[in-house]
């Protein structure tokens, strides 16, 4: 798979290293399955990822899913179709992360609480791309 590409944490759990190893450091546990994650860089079965705070650390790659999902980066309204003037389908606040589900142009379609809609790619983190949708 390419690298940088994204991906998705797997788990509810998962250790955060300074280093591509179990004898590395932990920086962080995260602790929210589905947060989208950038895969910057491979050693062997790690993967040093970023995630939507900027924090850049490694995880074993069990720990992650191909999966694409994207982060709300401040509240904002999803739209029921991909245009500016598309009435409100839900009310989103700054944090909610979401399956990534489809693209039209800088709009992306994100499925979340039994509702579907449209974001522009700029309101969101781990969603400039398409690729692997």
């Amino acid at each position: 798979r390419p690298v940088p590409r994204y991906v998705s944490l797997a788990v509810e759990s998962a250790n955060g290293r300074h280093g591509p190893g179990l004898e590395h450091q932990i920086d962080w546990v995260y602790q929210r399955a589905g947060l989208p994650l950038k895969v910057t860089g491979e050693s062997g079965p790690w993967r040093r990822v970023l995630d939507p705070d900027g924090a850049q650390v490694w995880i074993h790659s069990r720990n992650l899913a191909e999966r694409r999902t994207a982060y709300v980066l401040t509240e904002v309204r999803l739209a029921r179709s991909p245009r500016q003037d598309a009435g409100a389908a839900a009310m989103l606040e700054a944090g909610v992360v979401a399956p990534l589900t489809g693209c039209e142009g800088d709009w992306r379609r994100l499925a979340i609480g039994g509702r579907v809609g449209w974001l522009k790619k700029d309101a969101l983190w781990g969603a400039e791309d398409c690729a692997g949708l």
